[in-house]
């Protein structure tokens, strides 16, 4: 049951957001297109560190977060896609996302991870997911939440990246899970 319901955030000491991410995420590189982390930062007005790259693995997001100094108290990650649609095994899959894990947490900071949606016969994918959130103490978003946006009508170009209108739904849903965690008073610019 804890993998079908939407996680909330406790409140967090700051007004800043780290998203680690691939191509839904980072896009595809059309300047005309908002991404999701700006929207968050324009319309709710909080500082976004976007790691997020085209291409990216679990492999390479670890090795971008080894170079960069994260200092955000929470940090979502949208990532693996590649790792599921590459030559990633499932056993490299989980050491690396375990080492990205382990890297990422630290006292007082808080960790959101979307589940990947996945194609048949990809369920190891999911499963590591699930027990290293558990292990982590990640608050894990169920893959129907990044499904329901990939899967709407005018919401991708290719049936995997955000067009305009999927940015603005992934930044309203992002928003909505996260968006509790810079409501109180302790949050500072």
């Amino acid at each position: 049951m804890p993998y079908h319901l939407t996680p909330g955030v406790e409140p967090v000491s700051s007004r800043r957001l780290t998203v680690i991410g691939d191509s839904v995420t980072a896009g595809l590189g059309d300047t005309q297109i908002e991404t999701w982390p700006r929207i968050l930062t324009r319309e709710h007005d909080i500082a976004v560190q976007d790691l997020s790259h085209v291409g990216d693995t679990v492999s390479t997001a670890r090795q971008r977060v080894a170079e960069t100094q994260v200092n955000s108290p929470l940090v979502l990650l949208e990532i693996g896609g590649n790792d599921v649609l590459g030559s990633t095994t499932s056993e490299e899959f989980a050491t690396h996302m375990d080492l990205l894990l382990t890297q990422l947490a630290s006292p007082g900071r808080h960790l959101v991870m979307l589940e990947l949606p996945l194609p048949p016969f990809y369920h190891a994918f999911g499963r590591i997911q699930r027990r290293l959130a558990k292990k982590h103490g990640v608050k894990l978003v169920p893959k129907r939440v990044l499904l329901s946006i990939l899967a709407g009508g005018d919401a991708t170009l290719d049936s995997i990246h955000l067009s305009q209108a999927g940015q603005q739904q992934m930044a309203d849903v992002v928003w909505g899970i996260v968006g509790s965690g810079y409501s109180s008073d302790l949050n500072e610019q």
